[in-house]
């Protein structure tokens, strides 16, 4: 009877451990079920808002184009303004107007620059303000003491040498400060944000935060290449959208560095050759055409360039810069001493024995020449120093010729 009690407790035992390891693998089977099933729909959440994040910045890409647009015409029409300025006011920008370059005062035209057309247009050729031998800045040895002849002695007559500095801005940043590209550059990043008025957009519920421009130009050979990074922030708090604009472009077909390199070369035949006439039409070449306004500004000339194969706004485009006016050089004389004895009648063709007086004018101008004191003069003291003048009208050369007396 105990045996068969034993038997059946054992079975019983067995049975609730049975039992027992069922329901775990139950309860874990729920538990890997649910498991997966939060996992599943997670998975699907993640996705599900991927595709709407997806959609929403699709659907603000096409609400940002105008924007784009916009800001895209702004620096298209910054490069041309900027191109403008430079070409109208020989070659720089001021900083008022977003140039590199001091402002000039009303009161400094004659000696920075000419005012033409509401533009202050700068100097780019100048007298020379240096010496530089064997030449001379100064009269009355300018050019050279005995222009246009090597020596006293010598008959053969030269006319090359040092008549002036060029004051032209040098075209790209790595050549020098206030360079035409830094200028552009400048002048884009000065007034871009200006030319983008965000609140045409912010009427129509967006909001636009624009952070410091940076712009750089390029000047190829037949075109001008702008591109400006600006980081622009565009969110629509209505549909809770975002987007983000950065870089923008332009082209311009401006054969600005055939222009550059036409009125240099123009500049530096200027002030090497005292007989170079800017305004020949012999200089003319190809598209590239010059024309000078004379007396300007008093006694300064204008010089106009223009290219009519670069086109902004469907006008050719002009580059203009001014000349300081600068002294005629008078023929040396070489027999500047002489003896008359006393009481003689100085005349003219005994004072310069028939020499025809002579002289060149690097800018073109008529001059005429003066004698003092006036002859004819008679002879009745020591010695008589006749200064020989050429002027034209506002610059001079002169040389003296002395007489003595023969006791």
């Amino acid at each position: 009877m105990a045996g068969l009690d034993f038997e059946a407790k054992s079975k019983m035992k067995s049975n609730s451990l049975k039992s027992q390891v069922t329901m775990l693998m139950i309860l874990g089977l729920v538990m890997f079920i649910v498991i997966s099933l939060v996992l599943y729909l997670s998975k699907s959440a993640v996705k599900k808002q991927s595709q709407q994040n997806i959609k929403k910045t699709q659907d603000s890409a096409a609400e940002i184009q105008p924007i784009k647009e916009f800001a895209a015409k702004c620096l298209d029409k910054l490069a041309k303004d900027a191109l403008v300025l430079i070409g109208r006011q020989g070659g720089y920008i001021y900083s008022s107007q977003g140039g590199t370059l001091v402002d000039y005062q009303e009161t400094d035209e004659g000696l920075f620059f000419v005012g033409h057309e509401g533009m202050k247009v700068a100097y780019n050729i100048q007298p020379p303000k240096f010496a530089i031998p064997p030449y001379a800045s100064d009269v009355p040895d300018y050019p050279w003491k005995t222009f246009p002849y090597r020596t006293a002695g010598s008959s053969a007559e030269i006319f090359e040498g040092f008549f002036g500095i060029i004051n032209i801005p040098p075209l790209n940043s790595s050549e020098g400060p206030n360079s035409i590209q830094s200028q552009i550059e400048s002048f884009i990043d000065s007034n871009i944000a200006g030319c983008i008025d965000s609140s045409i957009f912010e009427k129509q519920g967006l909001k636009i935060q624009m952070q410091q421009p940076k712009t750089s130009a390029i000047i190829g050979s037949g075109n001008i290449a702008v591109s400006t990074s600006m980081p622009i922030s565009i969110s629509n708090p209505a549909t809770n959208e975002y987007a983000e604009l950065e870089d923008f472009s332009a082209t311009l077909d401006i054969g600005l560095r055939g222009i550059y390199f036409f009125a240099k070369d123009i500049m530096e035949n200027d002030i090497r050759d005292i007989r170079f006439n800017m305004s020949s039409v012999k200089n003319n070449k190809g598209s590239l055409r010059i024309k000078v306004i004379k007396d300007a500004f008093s006694s300064d000339d204008l010089a106009i360039i223009t290219d009519d194969q670069s086109l902004i706004n469907g006008k050719p485009y002009e580059y203009i810069f001014a000349r300081k006016n600068r002294a005629p050089a008078l023929y040396y004389i070489k027999k500047n001493e002489m003896e008359f004895p006393h009481n003689f009648e100085i005349k003219q063709d005994t004072l310069l024995k028939n020499y025809e007086l002579k002289a060149e004018d690097p800018d073109e101008d008529s001059y005429r020449f003066t004698i003092t004191p006036e002859l004819p003069k008679v002879l009745n003291i020591p010695q008589i120093k006749f200064k020989v003048e050429v002027s034209d009208g506002q610059h001079s050369d002169y040389q003296i010729i002395t007489v003595n007396r023969i006791e």
